[in-house]
């Protein structure tokens, strides 16, 4: 190590970037190379230009010409990516990075590092903590060493107490997780996105939606506070009901493992006509099982197995981000699906933009087969992850490209297809409360891993504390508002497209 730092630093390359370690303390800085290069040659002096970046070492004790790090006086603050679970210290693993979130690992403490370890309570210094859990400074500080080292990353030792929820104790430095890994199959010849081939190897349907691809809709498919105690398709029905588009008769596009079908039907009480389409024959085999009572077809949603004007309710919930979205450069040759792309882009007068961009041509092939199926005065609703306005994005941390919805040129297609549209946010749609709390997903993470140890599972849910499942005695649970992420995905980015054909 460059003489300019304190023996008790240690340098790092975690992502492409440098980062300076403090081993006694946990805190840690990244530099860009060009301002390390400039620190490490300008000894003994820094010209101005550095003089805040000289102050930031000096203020995480990592100047060799600096003071050590007052350990006793500092105050250990537990991160939050930690739950002390039946005694057993459990941590997101700074060195496994995977897709989606953290993997975790056991940490082991002894009895007496326990009482250690929950005498940290974020106000505490280093020696009020020791001195509540009966152990001598120096024994405290030998823990503490370990569990602020880089390959841990459980405690920051700090000046003053933190805020609540300061971000800096939600977070590890971690390598990056590689991209969720996608085969050949999932990509047509220009680049397109398509799932069919993927959809037909799904297996085990009853729990893909917690282990592959959660939806806002599993995450509140238990009864929740945040729709007044119902599960998310009994509000649904009750949304449609209050709008008066409920009907006697009901195609759901997508219906996954069944369990909105379930709750939807449940609040009916089954005096509802409902048809399944599903493209994954084992999605339609887990929805049979838990719906014999409807019926169901094996069919596409740019393919629709209905004949013209014959819905008068159709809806479909977070689907259509597995649709084909297709990359296309308006100054470059249109080939393959491009060519689509191209032709609608005209039929529809969206301007094309700049470069190449993805364009849910799926969606608006769906929208086009939806315009041919209601009938006069039918409904469909269509639910998914996107913006009213930003170009599509593909989402890499999946084994499947799902990409994110641009709404705005949803609203184009319908109209210019006869329907009468409209846009809400899910959140405003369905009337969740955001009061509500629900389980921070760092914290779901660390607890499934739990589970798993011992031989279970722990669903995908918006847990609460009323209901998540008992497992022990856990410590350092995180509850948070909808607005921020929990085990399913983030509800604040999904939107609720309404369409109307005319009488």
């Amino acid at each position: 190590m460059n003489p300019l730092y304190a023996d008790h630093v240690q340098r790092l390359s975690v992502n492409g970037k440098t980062i300076l370690w403090n081993l006694l303390t946990g805190r840690h800085l990244p530099l860009s190379p060009e301002t390390l290069e400039s620190l490490e040659s300008c000894l003994p002096g820094f010209p101005p230009e550095l003089q805040g970046v000289v102050k930031r070492l000096r203020d995480h004790y990592m100047l060799a010409a600096g003071p050590p790090p007052p350990i006793a006086a500092l105050i250990p603050a537990r991160s939050r990516l930690a739950l002390l679970i039946a005694d057993k210290l459990w941590l997101a693993d700074p060195n496994q990075a995977r897709t989606g979130g953290h993997a975790w690992k056991k940490f082991p403490l002894s009895p007496e590092e326990i009482t250690l370890w929950r005498a940290c309570n974020g106000s505490r210094t280093t020696a009020a903590a020791a001195t509540v859990a009966g152990l001598a400074l120096d024994e405290a500080e030998a823990l503490l060493l370990r569990l602020s080292a880089p390959t841990t990353q459980a405690i920051q030792l700090r000046e003053r107490p933190l805020d609540r929820r300061d971000p800096a104790l939600e977070r590890i430095l971690c390598p990056d997780a590689l991209p969720g890994p996608r085969s050949s199959d999932q990509y047509g010849s220009t680049g397109e996105t398509t799932l069919e081939a993927w959809h037909q190897r799904i297996s085990a349907g009853e729990v893909h939606f917690d282990n592959v691809e959660t939806t806002v809709a599993h995450a509140f498919g238990l009864p929740h506070p945040a729709l007044g105690g119902q599960r998310y398709g009994e509000r649904l029905h009750d949304i449609f009901e209050d709008r008066g588009w409920l009907q006697d008769q009901v195609v759901e596009v997508g219906p996954g493992d069944g369990e909105l079908a379930e709750a939807f039907l449940t609040r009916s009480g089954g005096r509802v006509d409902y048809l399944r389409i599903d493209i994954a024959p084992e999605l339609l085999a887990t929805q049979r099982r838990r719906l014999p009572q409807t019926r169901e077809r094996l069919g596409s949603a740019t393919r629709l197995p209905l004949p013209d004007r014959s819905v008068a309710l159709l809806f479909s919930n977070e689907v259509i981000a597995d649709l084909s979205a297709v990359p296309y450069d308006a100054d470059l040759p249109a080939v393959g699906a491009a060519r689509d792309v191209a032709e609608r882009l005209r039929r529809y007068r969206i301007p094309a933009a700049s470069g190449t961009q993805l364009y849910n041509l799926g969606a608006w092939i769906f929208l086009e087969e939806i315009a041919r199926v209601l009938k006069p005065g039918g409904v469909a609703w269509l639910s998914e992850f996107g913006s009213p306005e930003d170009p599509p994005e593909e989402a890499v941390q999946l084994d499947h490209p799902e990409v994110s919805i641009h709404f705005g040129q949803l609203l184009v297609v319908a109209r210019a297809l006869g329907l009468e549209a409209a846009l809400e946010p899910m959140g405003e749609f369905l009337r969740f409360d955001a009061r509500a709390f629900q389980l921070w997903r760092g914290s779901y993470e660390g607890l499934r891993a739990w589970f798993r140890s011992e031989g279970r599972d722990l669903a995908a849910r918006a847990w609460t504390p009323e209901s998540l499942p008992p497992g022990g005695n856990v410590e350092g649970l995180l509850w948070v508002p909808l607005s921020e992420v929990g085990a399913g995905p983030l509800l604040s980015r999904f939107w609720c497209l309404c369409l109307r054909r005319r009488p």
